[in-house]
């Protein structure tokens, strides 16, 4: 009964940080495709085996959806690491989810007034032994 029950609870447990990661990924992916939107999307390969070592995310809007990114992340705080700072009117927020095959960084900018915000959203996911 005890290993089924550690078995069901590491099951949910590494559920939640998957979640995470989709939350904003999700967010990130749809609000790439609008026409307000600059998204760039950049993989880094190793050059003897051609495995995927490295990708990086990058998502600029502006509006009403920077707002709803900031709550993807203040929701998603306690899935992994999580630094918030304001300096200089901007405001910073990252996210650290480490995983058993990939490392990921989840980091937001805000900049401007909050009638009309600026918001940048880069992610950065290391695959571990990509040899």
């Amino acid at each position: 009964m005890k290993p089924l029950f550690l078995t069901i609870a590491m099951t949910l447990f590494l559920s939640v940080g998957a979640y995470s990661q989709n939350k904003i990924d999700q967010l990130v992916e749809t609000y790439s495709t609008l026409g307000s939107s600059t998204f760039t999307s950049i993989v880094d390969r190793n050059q003897q085996t051609r495995k995927v070592q490295k990708v990086v995310k990058s998502l600029t809007i502006n509006g009403k959806h920077v707002s709803e990114l900031k709550k993807a992340f203040k929701e998603e705080a306690e899935t992994g690491t999580f630094r918030e700072s304001h300096q200089d009117g901007e405001e910073t927020y990252m996210l650290t989810v480490e995983q058993s095959r990939q490392s990921r960084l989840y980091m937001l900018r805000l900049s401007g007034s909050t009638a009309y915000r600026t918001g940048k959203c880069t992610i950065i996911v290391k695959i571990k032994d990509a040899r």
